[in-house]
């Protein structure tokens, strides 16, 4: 069973075939040749995603399995909702959408939705490497615009992502549960003392959306030893990146191992019964 994507020009669901998605009014899009579609629309602002050098330094970070706790800690949890129709917002390359799948029956869906196409690419790819293609569709969308129907999810993940939520709200089904993944006060914290003068903690939101019920919060910590490319890869993948001068890009460069803390907030939320 796959996900059914939506027209984001009429809202009608859009039938696949080998090469293109196309709905009842006759609207088209073309699947890319790895294996997603572009479903974004012209906006006033342009959006953009993270570039192709975070997301292949992310790629490889996680294979490499430092954020497996996390991906655990997330499997029990969607494990004892059992959903058969999954949204994942904010997919990015498609680690923790795969990984997830992998614990769940064969017959659960995924859709995975980023705004970038670089990041769908690997996430196509990898679901066709691990055999999940017939479970899986993704699409290049807005976390506004969801290419997605009312109602038409059990679970929505949303790792490190913007949150939505009134278009949260409107995906879900009744009871339909919200699993967010957000980084706490001192994740990383080890690396911003060797990079920046004067580092600061993280200001995590570790309530409820709008239109949601907060039902559990788990806080994942521990500390993991890092080295050599694994180590740039951490930094490369975070927004970091692009806002340290090259005087503290150079401490970076110099060191070859470092200890670090991962801390991560998994926010389950439900939404309410009054939101529509």
């Amino acid at each position: 069973m796959k996900p059914i994507l939506i027209c984001p020009v009429c809202g009608e669901p859009l039938a696949p075939d080998a090469h293109s998605y196309r709905c009842a009014q006759g609207h088209c899009f073309d699947r890319s040749k790895y294996g997603y579609v572009n479903l974004l629309q012209r906006q006033k602002k342009k959006l953009r995603g993270d570039d192709a050098e975070m997301i292949r330094a992310r790629r490889d970070f996680l294979e490499d399995g430092a954020y497996r706790p996390l991906l655990d800690a997330a499997a029990e949890i969607v494990c004892r909702i059992r959903p058969e129709q999954i949204a994942d917002i904010g997919c990015g390359e498609g680690w923790y959408s795969c990984g997830l799948l992998h614990r769940l029956s064969p017959g659960t869906a995924l859709a995975g939705i980023d705004i970038s196409p670089d990041a769908l690419r690997y996430a196509a790819k990898r679901a066709a490497r691990e055999s999940l293609s017939g479970q899986t569709e993704w699409a290049a969308a807005s976390v506004n615009r969801l290419p997605l129907g009312s109602e038409s999810c059990d679970l929505l993940l949303n790792f490190f992502a913007p949150c939505e939520a009134a278009e949260f709200g409107r995906t879900l089904r009744k009871g339909g549960m919200l699993l967010r993944a957000v980084p706490l006060e001192r994740h990383l914290w080890e690396l911003k003392q060797a990079v920046y003068d004067a580092p600061y903690e993280n200001r995590p939101v570790l309530d409820a959306p709008d239109g949601f019920v907060l039902r559990d919060v788990q806080r994942i910590e521990y500390r993991f030893p890092v080295s050599g490319k694994a180590l740039h890869d951490l930094f490369a993948m975070t927004p970091y990146v692009h806002k340290t001068a090259p005087a503290h890009i150079a401490r970076l460069n110099a060191l070859t191992e470092l200890t670090v803390s991962a801390a991560f907030g998994l926010l389950v939320c439900e939404r309410a019964s009054g939101a529509v």
